[in-house]
């Protein structure tokens, strides 16, 4: 009778083990797969609520881009595909949920309704691997939205080239305080991978303002007559924007790189322009 006691206790001991280890085998697939589960979640592409009309965050973008064309002269074949060529580079540049939007101007100033303004939704290229591959995001709808808005983009900038090149006057300082002044505020989407920031205000122009209050045409690059005209009283801001100016040489008469000089301390000594923010200008192809 000892005998059968001490073995039905080995078999219920054997009997034991084994439950302990499918417990053990059964724990370890939960956590395994629980795991996995945590790991798409964190790297899972995060889904913002972008507004159908513009392909913003309804929070608002994070920066934007602003092209203003001077409409108040012809320009040339050469310099329109100057400006296409870098609106292009702009475009490819352009952080996602960042807006890029396309303005004229014309000699009664700025049509505060643009041609165009849309944020990059993203590139399937910006996403992490996973999403590429289709595990944690759609690669289709993706780089569906993404060809939607390059090709809006493009159409704005072929679009802003239909129009009456031809002006009374120019009233270019006007036009650029009037763009600073609607463009928004950049806005924070998420701290670590999509902050807000900066914008910018890119002027297609000839620098060659000719308004009653003041004129290049007649004062030419005398800093002192800028500052004796009510210039800087109408048009004098601090730009929050970086500003970068494409500029269209037209006028023979006034030397170009002098016209340079003039501007950039119009903007730096008149307007203060922030010495943290970028000032830049460059001379468009194909304009003599």
């Amino acid at each position: 009778m000892a005998k059968r006691r001490k073995s039905r206790s080995r078999r219920k001991s054997g009997s034991s083990v084994g439950d302990y280890f499918v417990l053990v085998v059964l724990i370890s697939a939960v956590a395994a797969i629980l795991g996995g589960i945590f790991f798409l979640y964190q790297n899972r592409e995060q889904d913002f609520t972008l507004n159908s009309t513009d392909l913003c965050p309804q929070i608002g973008a994070r920066s934007t881009v602003a092209i203003l064309l001077d409409t108040t002269d012809e320009i040339s074949g050469t310099t329109r595909q100057d400006i296409q060529n870098r609106a292009r580079l702009e475009l490819e540049k352009l952080p996602r949920f960042s807006r890029l939007a396309v303005y004229k101007m014309d000699d009664e100033g700025l049509n505060s309704k643009p041609i165009v303004t849309l944020c990059n939704p993203g590139q399937l290229s910006e996403m992490s691997g996973l999403a590429q591959q289709g595990i944690t995001a759609n690669p289709g709808m993706i780089q569906s939205k993404y060809d939607n808005f390059s090709t809006k983009i493009s159409a704005a900038v072929d679009q802003m080239f239909r129009s009456s090149f031809e002006g009374r006057q120019s009233p270019l300082l006007s036009a650029l305080q009037e763009l600073s002044l609607i463009l928004p505020r950049p806005v924070l989407i998420d701290a670590a991978r999509y902050p807000a920031g900066q914008n910018k205000i890119i002027y297609i122009t000839d620098l060659m303002e000719h308004t009653d209050t003041f004129s290049v045409y007649q004062s030419g690059v005398d800093i002192n007559a800028f500052r004796d005209s009510r210039a800087t009283e109408k048009f004098g801001k601090r730009y929050e924007e970086d500003l970068e100016f494409w500029i269209l040489q037209r006028d023979n008469r006034i030397n170009t790189s002098d016209l340079i000089q003039f501007w950039g301390k119009v903007f730096i000594q008149e307007f203060d322009f922030p010495k943290s923010q970028n000032l830049k200008m460059s001379l468009l192809l194909g304009e003599s």
